[in-house]
């Protein structure tokens, strides 16, 4: 099998040029530290995978009172800065680049970890048993609906990680656009049933996304910011609702102006889903035509034929990179790849 078109360069525009095609996706490892900053270990584990193009962290809370899982980091506190300059320096030791994955859980965050009740655009629960690591089983929480005038103060948290990532050493930072989170909480009429100006109309309904990644990039400016969206309805108990994919169309319209760096696909498995019609990437492609990142559950032969048939521009992996540190020289030279067991996630440092 020919890799040739993983291997090609890609440049990014704005002083980034990416090697290869290859991706980390960013993989929640549930590694953090007491303050919850990034884990001790986390500087080598990102080095170990600086031969990909692009390296994109776990998801980093942009808040302490959105966390919904175990000790998972966040670049809410200046304290978290050193820390995570550790990560960037030892990545770009190696030649490497990484964005910071910035992350509100939004209604899927716990009062267990974050001692408050989770906020939402509305307040609507689907009661859902999430089994924790540590042994602890938790239901989702009824959330609490944001007031008109806290949204714009979530947003500000946005611009504050981003800062703090610019100054950790970031090369950029994506926007977690996807999987139930916040973002997407807002974009589905599923979990957005407001009537306010964050809400109801399509303008409505897009407006807290476009508003973050604006914030973002006002910050790193055109070329260093991601945004990962998952247009089929699938994780953290979200649903479709006809009028949702009109809700996608507009906002990869509307973010097309502002130079992102690309539109990475959120999903487990690319499939096909009733919903688009197609699979989550064809249907970001048909409306996106910027640098496109594909993203679920791809093996080498099916990411190869993906970019060279220019369906996605670049390939985003996470459990075999995971069993892989060295995936990209396997790649290249033509290696078999280690198979991924749950253990391996659990041996992270």
């Amino acid at each position: 099998m020919s890799i040739a078109a993983l291997f090609a360069p890609l440049d990014l525009g704005h002083g980034l040029v990416l090697p290869n095609r290859v991706l980390l996706a960013p993989c929640t490892r549930n590694r953090a530290s007491a303050d919850l900053g990034p884990s001790a270990g986390a500087a080598a584990y990102y080095a170990a995978r600086a031969d990909a193009g692009l390296l994109v962290t776990e998801a980093v809370l942009v808040t302490a009172q959105a966390q919904g899982y175990l000790d998972t980091p966040g670049l809410f506190l200046d304290a978290h800065v050193p820390a995570w300059r550790r990560v960037c320096d030892a990545v770009h030791a190696r030649g490497g680049r990484i964005f910071a994955q910035l992350w509100h859980t939004g209604r899927l965050a716990h009062s267990h970890w974050a001692r408050a009740q989770p906020v939402a655009p509305s307040a609507v629960l689907d009661p859902i048993l999430r089994r924790q690591a540590g042994g602890v089983e938790l239901y989702n929480e009824m959330p609490r609906a944001l007031a008109t005038e806290e949204v714009p103060q979530v947003v500000e948290l946005f611009r504050a990680a981003a800062r703090r990532a610019r100054e950790a050493g970031f090369d950029g930072v994506e926007v977690h656009g996807a999987n139930g989170y916040l973002v997407e909480q807002f974009l589905r009429a599923h979990t957005n049933r407001r009537t306010d100006a964050w809400g109801g109309s399509v303008e409505g309904r897009l407006r807290f996304a476009l508003e973050v990644v604006r914030a973002c990039v006002g910050v790193w400016g055109p070329g260093r910011v991601g945004l990962r969206l998952s247009p089929a309805a699938y994780f953290g108990e979200m649903r479709w609702t006809p009028g949702d994919n009109e809700v996608y169309v507009e906002l990869l319209r509307r973010v097309r102006d502002l130079a992102l760096a690309y539109v990475h696909t959120g999903v487990v498995e690319d499939r096909v889903y009733e919903e688009l019609g197609c699979t989550s990437t064809q249907f970001l492609r048909r409306h996106w035509g910027g640098v496109l990142v594909a993203n679920g559950a791809y093996v080498p032969a099916r990411a190869q034929q993906a970019v060279a048939s220019g369906a996605c521009d670049l390939v985003s992996f996470g459990r075999s990179f995971i069993a892989n540190p060295d995936l990209v020289e396997r790649l290249r030279q033509g290696q078999p790849l280690v198979e991924y067991r749950p253990e391996m996630t659990k041996a992270l440092q």
